[in-house]
């Protein structure tokens, strides 16, 4: 198995959508089949890094874990999961005038 601390990694604080990239793009480069991510360390992580990571995790031939994820940090990847509705639709038919 195959450790990877983060924050000696990357950083501290996790940003960028690239930054989850050349961290998978690495992570698909190792010849061991499972790969467990330290998040010992990581202080703060962007909705960017989170989405990102996530997105690349689900296409992964590898098995991957987390370890010591901060409890911010795991709130942030929970809410990733969550899909964004980003609007509502309006339909003509349901509007209905108010009297005054």
């Amino acid at each position: 198995m195959k450790v990877i601390k983060l924050s000696k990694l990357l950083s501290e604080d996790l940003v960028l959508r690239d930054s989850a990239d050349n961290l998978f793009d690495a992570i698909e480069k190792t010849p061991e089949s499972t790969v467990k991510i330290d998040f010992k360390g990581i202080s703060s992580i962007t909705m960017s890094f989170a989405h990102q990571y996530t997105t690349r995790k689900e296409i992964s031939k590898k098995q991957i874990t987390e370890a010591n994820m901060p409890a911010n940090v795991k709130r942030l990847f929970e809410a990733v999961k969550v899909p964004i509705q980003r609007f509502r639709p309006i339909y003509a038919n349901s509007i209905r005038p108010i009297p005054v």
